[in-house]
């Protein structure tokens, strides 16, 4: 059986460093109690797991208690509270079940992390383009 392998261009944004570059975006799909919902995130393989913002609290009923709630650090030392939970994610028409990282606050970057995303695909960043391909 031939193993199928997902392109991914990068995301032409602007920068102030370099006035444009090219981030590596991911398009996948998270089940929600509403139903299956398209998320476009960066694929960051700095990110110990995948992070959602706030919002999706609601999208998968997640209650939680104040013990439940930890901080994850990134570049410069930003603290941000989450709750950590499981998710199903819809990537390259595989359903694989990983913990999520589901922020305190809106205002953070969708982020496509490690946790259970690299057990499942072997991932290439080259040329401007994101390769995935499910690993055997």
């Amino acid at each position: 059986m031939e193993e199928k392998e997902k392109e991914f261009p990068y995301q032409k944004e602007d920068s102030v460093l370099f006035g444009v570059t090219y981030r590596p975006v991911v398009d996948f799909e998270i089940k929600t109690r509403f139903g299956w919902i398209p998320v476009l995130a960066y694929a960051d393989s700095g990110a110990d797991i995948t992070l959602l913002p706030s919002s999706f609290l609601y999208f998968l009923n997640a209650k939680f208690t104040e013990e439940e709630v930890k901080e994850i650090g990134g570049v410069g030392g930003g603290r941000v509270p989450v709750i950590v939970r499981e998710a199903e994610l819809r990537i390259c028409e595989e359903v694989i079940r990983v913990k999520v990282a589901i922020a305190l606050i809106k205002d953070i970057p969708y982020l496509l992390g490690r946790e259970g995303i690299f057990d499942h695909f072997d991932i290439c960043f080259r040329n401007k383009t994101t390769y995935f391909k499910k690993k055997p």
